[in-house]
């Protein structure tokens, strides 16, 4: 399936050139194709790496670090992308929006906080336009696939001492897919009917994230978080012919390790990293797709002048730059898909440092020709926005 799959996406570009409709990738199409993770803006400026970062309480990866402010607050972040897709004759556009994250986190008793998030674990947005040869005429076609999965998290943090703190969240995860293939037979038959059958599930399960953070004095921080993914059940709600709706399937999600931190490498500079790990390799698509470990690494610096720089920069105005490698969970022929990127951000705080506004620009590519046929570079924007007040006057401030 992953091989047909992949072939079509290219076949569509040989044979049109024409753009391909919202999704987050062509490497989505088969299987679970591209899991997030749901960092903030400010993560993404600095490569992914959300964990220990001072000054920042959201988090759906390491809910430990939700003890940190005695302010309510809440989070929303949005990010549009363009993919240039590319195979050996052919070329072609994509363009997508989506909500990745978003998260509201209160100070409760004394050295507790709660919180509720969500973030979009995959994205099945797609569709691929074609031609196909048939008799010797060509006939339209079309494959579209429409939903995604979103986990719903909510969380708990306490602060075992001024250094550190233990978190974790429910996660359930919910959502849908709905496959759409179309034939136009009336191009090669005068008065024949468009030919179209489509294909739906549904999602479900419950999962849970546990961690710990550590602080180190004012300087340093590590976080290390583990992501227990649950056996995802999927009934099909609508399908062509009888016999199939009401079955269901099992997806069985591997567990995720992050580790990450940060550390003060100066009074205006902060410098932060993150890996994640997960193996897919034991994972069964009913696709047919082929699947092996997922690895990311990034990090990044950010810089805080204590003046006027640039007419943009100052103390409450920093920027950000970062760089991330990822080994996705799909393979095509055997061979991992794998991508980087490069990432520039900015954040301007408000209201006594309290709110704030996160921007990020990410520049990378996923995918080669040699390998699998098809490329992709990608140019993302994201808007992360974060506003705060005060709760609690008592409550400790340990950002």
């Amino acid at each position: 399936m992953t091989r047909r799959v992949v072939c079509l996406a290219a076949l569509a570009l040989a044979a049109r050139a024409l753009p391909m409709a919202a999704q987050e990738s062509v490497f989505n199409l088969p299987g679970l194709g591209v899991p997030s993770s749901g960092e903030t803006m400010r993560a993404r400026g600095l490569g992914g790496a959300g964990v220990g970062l001072p000054g920042d309480p959201f988090s759906l990866e390491m809910p430990a670090q939700l003890v940190r402010f005695g302010r309510a607050g809440f989070q929303l972040s949005a990010l549009g992308q363009r993919l240039d897709v590319e195979n050996a004759v052919g070329s072609g556009q994509l363009d997508d929006m989506s909500f990745p994250m978003g998260q509201a986190v209160f100070p409760a008793w004394e050295g507790t906080s709660l919180a509720l998030g969500f973030y979009q674990f995959v994205d099945f947005e797609a569709a691929v336009d074609t031609d196909i040869l048939f008799e010797g005429d060509t006939v339209p076609g079309s494959l579209r696939s429409e939903g995604g999965i979103t986990v719903l998290a909510p969380a708990a943090a306490w602060g075992i001492d001024p250094a550190t703190s233990v978190g974790g969240s429910m996660d359930v995860y919910l959502g849908s897919r709905r496959v759409v293939r179309r034939i136009e037979i009336g191009e090669v038959s005068p008065g024949g009917v468009v030919a179209s059958d489509s294909l739906a599930r549904d999602f479900r399960a419950v999962g849970f994230t546990l961690s710990l953070e550590r602080l180190f004095g004012e300087a340093a921080s590590v976080g290390v978080s583990w992501r227990w993914r649950p056996t995802i059940d999927s009934e099909v709600t609508e399908a062509p012919g009888e016999g199939l709706e009401g079955t269901t399937v099992e997806f069985g999600l591997p567990s995720e390790l992050t580790v990450g931190g940060s550390t003060r490498l100066g009074r205006q500079m902060i410098g932060a990293g993150v890996v994640r790990w997960a193996d897919w390799s034991d994972f069964e698509d009913p696709d047919g797709g082929e699947f092996g470990s997922a690895l990311e690494i990034g990090g990044g610096i950010e810089y805080s002048p204590s003046g006027r720089q640039l007419l943009i920069l100052d103390a409450q105005s920093p920027v950000r730059v970062g760089a991330r490698w990822r080994r996705l969970p799909l393979r095509v022929e055997g061979e991992p898909v794998t991508e980087w990127a490069v990432t520039l951000g900015y954040g301007r705080r408000f209201v006594a440092a309290w709110s704030r506004l996160d921007l990020v620009l990410e520049l990378g590519r996923r995918g080669d020709l040699d390998s699998h046929g098809l490329t992709e570079r990608f140019l993302r924007f994201g808007l992360g926005f974060s506003a705060f007040e005060q709760w609690r006057r008592d409550a400790p401030n340990r950002s």
